[in-house]
């Protein structure tokens, strides 16, 4: 393979991003998605033309690093997608490595593995998860069928993910321990009519027998059916009298029981209680969608909410059930945008009956579900890049930092690297070519090419990239 950039190869191009006004995202400028989204020229010409930015409108997210068709980024004064520049020479942008790899030229031949993106929101997302490869499939075909085009499903691919705190970030994710649940539900009575009596006492016995993972994942499987089938009747009764006894009597009385778990360290960077945690994501999800949405009190009951600092993440396996809060992050997942849901302000997508059965149910502690990371990175000649070891096949994310008048040189990277600066300037240079890259925007470098990011300013510099490895 030549190594050779050119004109018509560059190895170094910034991106023109895409931006997503999803309805949960922060209104207006407020939004840094929105904010980005003004930052590339061609970008901002295309949202003035539509009236710009509008206050009251809400921007949820914007793809930094998408060959994706719901939202591609294009190169930046082109006409050229990144998806058509990769695919000029696969071996030159990918790299033989990630060509050479089963999975990924399977599942995503001659493309990137991944898809980049900030997200801005101060309502919560919807309560999902995202289906594996063969439901993913399963799911598009049924679609077709059905509607005779794909809409809701239009890829087959498995969607993993990782978010990573940009400013403080509160999630659901995932399924509390077994014999956490049963103590949130022994100590809250309004959370207990949500299921049926029987159920209660079935999981209860389940709890206190220290089940193994199958039992237990059985018994969650049961709870979580019985709530995200709940009525909207059934959820009207309940959140009400939750959301008065919380203002009169306060977090630490109503939900006290689950505070022997409060999460520590990362997990816990606001050092809330677990009960005011339980509060105050209770508290934003019914201010945003009333007191008919299952999906409050689904996730309040059964899932864990992690509240972490700026640098710190949590990681989704596919099947995963999981609903993001608020905050600004870096998110990063496989190539892929399926989601099957059900509450917090999203209607029925993909089966009420699917989103059951898919379910991986897994059930661990708040801090084990955090991103590892690794600071002064063996890639990273300097010192100032931090590794996220990743534990997902088709990207890993790093983070570089550079005080006024510093530099970092990155060693070439197996696969290609999607990048976007959340703070200052950068002069960025790969093979020779050097482009700066400020606050908002975003670039795409070739495999397999050393990188130098020089501080091209008199601030701080901040840099995220994904990439394959």
């Amino acid at each position: 393979m030549s190594t050779q950039s050119g004109p018509d190869r560059p190895a170094l191009v910034q991106l023109k991003p895409y931006l997503q006004p999803f309805p949960y995202g922060r209104n207006g400028k407020e939004s840094w998605a929105a904010q980005y989204a003004l930052e590339t020229p061609s970008l901002k010409a295309e949202v003035d033309k539509n009236g710009g930015i509008k206050a009251d409108q809400p921007y949820g997210e914007i793809w930094l690093g998408s060959t994706h068709e719901n939202g591609p980024c294009f190169v930046e004064g082109k006409e050229q997608s990144l998806k058509e520049l990769i695919q000029t020479n696969p071996e030159y942008y990918l790299g033989p490595k990630l060509l050479a790899d089963q999975q990924m030229s399977s599942q995503y031949k001659n493309n990137l593995p991944y898809l980049f993106k900030v997200l801005s929101f101060d309502k919560p997302l919807p309560l999902q998860c995202h289906p594996d490869k063969k439901l993913g499939g399963k799911l598009m075909e049924d679609e077709k069928r059905r509607k005779g085009q794909n809409e809701d499903f239009v890829d087959s691919n498995a969607k993993p993910e990782v978010g990573i705190a940009l400013s403080p970030f509160t999630a659901f994710v995932g399924f509390r321990p077994v014999e956490q649940v049963a103590a949130v539900l022994r100590g809250t009575p309004e959370l207990q009519e949500l299921f049926n009596p029987d159920t209660l006492e079935a999981y209860y016995r389940v709890a206190e027998s220290s089940p193994n993972e199958a039992d237990g994942k059985a018994a969650l499987r049961t709870l979580f059916a019985e709530a995200v089938n709940a009525s909207s009747s059934k959820v009207k009764a309940i959140v009400p009298k939750l959301c008065k006894r919380i203002a009169q009597e306060g977090a630490d009385q109503v939900f006290g029981a689950a505070n022997a778990y409060t999460a520590k360290g990362e997990a816990n960077a606001s050092g809330e209680s677990e009960a005011e945690a339980m509060a105050r994501a209770f508290e934003i999800s019914v201010k945003t969608y009333g007191d008919e949405d299952v999906g409050s009190l689904t996730a309040l009951t059964l899932m864990n909410v992690l509240r972490m600092r700026a640098g710190e993440g949590t990681w989704i396996q596919a099947d995963d059930l999981h609903a993001y809060v608020e905050g600004s992050i870096i998110e990063c997942m496989a190539n892929s945008d399926n989601m099957v849901a059900h509450g917090l302000g999203t209607e029925e997508q993909g089966g009420i009956s699917t989103f059951v059965d898919m379910l991986t149910y897994r059930h661990l502690p708040a801090d084990q579900l955090l991103v590892p990371y690794q600071d002064a990175w063996n890639k990273g000649q300097e010192g100032l890049t931090r590794l996220y070891n990743v534990p997902i096949a088709e990207f890993d994310l790093i983070r570089v930092s550079l005080p006024p008048s510093r530099e970092e040189k990155v060693s070439a990277l197996d696969g290609p690297l999607c990048l976007v600066v959340t703070a200052g300037a950068v002069e960025v240079t790969v093979d020779g070519e050097s482009l700066t890259v400020s606050r908002g925007q975003a670039a795409f470098v070739r495999a397999g090419a050393d990188i130098a990011f020089s501080n091209a300013g008199a601030k701080e510099v901040e840099i995220w990239g994904a990439f394959y490895q």
